[in-house]
């Protein structure tokens, strides 16, 4: 019986017939079972795994650039709460001073630090150019120690040595 196939489907049939460990003999066969390369000269399952690792590591970074800003934000949020709480504390004590300055308590006593005051009541101010009343001892000080010297005694004595 003599063969009649083509060349192409002799060398198809040879390669087919050809155990995985033996090396091919002719230039098809051995093309078919070379793996495919792709871009620079790497293989898909290389160009596949690259690729992934990349969008993994992108994925890393703008989950890590996320959680940043949140933990950014969050702590000027603390920050401008803390200032609300100062600002709050800060408007109740002006409150409480308004309503003080407001009361006819203070404004009763306000009037009479401008001279003005209650009928029939005796106005009391030490004249112009009076000498200043004498020093009060704090309790608990010893009442024998000497006043502390004015300045014209303090000069007196620069001067004199007294």
């Amino acid at each position: 019986m003599t063969d009649e196939r083509t060349p192409e489907q002799s060398d198809s049939a040879a390669a087919s017939a050809r155990s995985v460990g033996e090396p091919a003999t002719s230039g098809t066969a051995a093309a078919a079972v070379q793996p495919r390369l792709g871009v620079a000269g790497l293989d898909r399952r290389t160009i596949a795994l690259v690729a992934s690792i990349a969008v993994v590591a992108w994925l890393v970074l703008v989950f890590g650039r996320a959680i940043a800003q949140s933990n950014q934000v969050g702590v000027e949020a603390a920050a401008l709460r803390a200032q609300d709480a100062t600002l709050a504390q800060q408007v109740v004590q002006q409150q409480a001073e308004l309503a003080v300055i407001q009361s006819p308590a203070f404004l009763s006593l306000e009037a009479r630090a401008y001279g003005y005051g209650k009928p029939h009541e005796q106005v009391f101010a030490l004249q112009p150019g009076a000498p200043p009343p004498p020093a009060i001892t704090p309790l608990g000080a010893d009442p024998s120690a000497a006043p502390p010297p004015t300045p014209l005694q303090a000069w007196m004595e620069l001067l004199l040595g007294h």
